[in-house]
């Protein structure tokens, strides 16, 4: 299946390269400009089948640091080289509670793959998130936005709000209400990220 994929983005490719000729464009750029286009492409329909908003990528890589639930202090640049499921959240809101369990699904199948889940918190005690990650059965990072400041600087105007990052920490897309995260378009959306 996935060598399908690969020939489908590669096809167009290699027809491209020899018409470049023809038209004098150097053939390694066509090629490269030809490629980048179809990925974008891609990206675009899969945001599309589960109405994630594209969001256009911009140079500086998003940097936050919050508490987790533990105390800890965690950094997005520490985890860095993933892509990054960033939600936000609040143990009162009825289409959060609704989602999670599918961001839960979604987290075990890719958790191992260059994907990272984190669900930021909206003002809420540590207490409040602890126990309803144990009622639920929650195993991703859950960081407390304890005075909303981190919330106010993404601009989060409705909860679940949710952000994609890239690899290189770049917002590339964003999702406001709740999803169905480990449903089929979601799948394959995260396995086109991932890959």
């Amino acid at each position: 299946m996935k060598k399908k994929g690969s020939f489908k983005l590669i096809l167009p490719a290699i027809i491209l390269l020899m018409l470049s000729a023809d038209v004098g464009l150097h053939p390694v750029d066509s090629v490269f400009f030809a490629i980048a286009g179809i990925q974008d492409q891609e990206l675009e329909r899969l945001f599309n089948n589960i109405g994630i908003l594209k969001t256009p990528r911009i140079s500086k890589p998003v940097e936050i640091q919050l508490k987790d639930v533990f105390g800890n202090t965690v950094s997005l640049s520490d985890i860095r080289g993933n892509i990054v499921f960033l939600n936000f959240w609040a143990t009162w809101c009825p289409p959060c509670v609704i989602e999670m369990p599918s961001m839960e699904r979604l987290h075990h199948r890719f958790k191992d793959k260059n994907f990272v889940m984190v669900a930021i918190n909206s003002q809420e005690t540590e207490e409040q998130v602890k126990s309803f990650f144990d009622k639920y059965k929650l195993s991703f990072t859950a960081l407390l936005d304890s005075n909303g400041d981190v919330g106010t600087w993404f601009d989060v105007n409705a909860l679940p709000t949710t952000f994609l990052l890239d690899k290189k920490g770049r917002i590339i897309g964003s999702a406001i209400g709740p999803r169905e995260w480990d449903g089929e378009a979601s799948m394959a959306l995260f396995d086109y990220l991932v890959d």
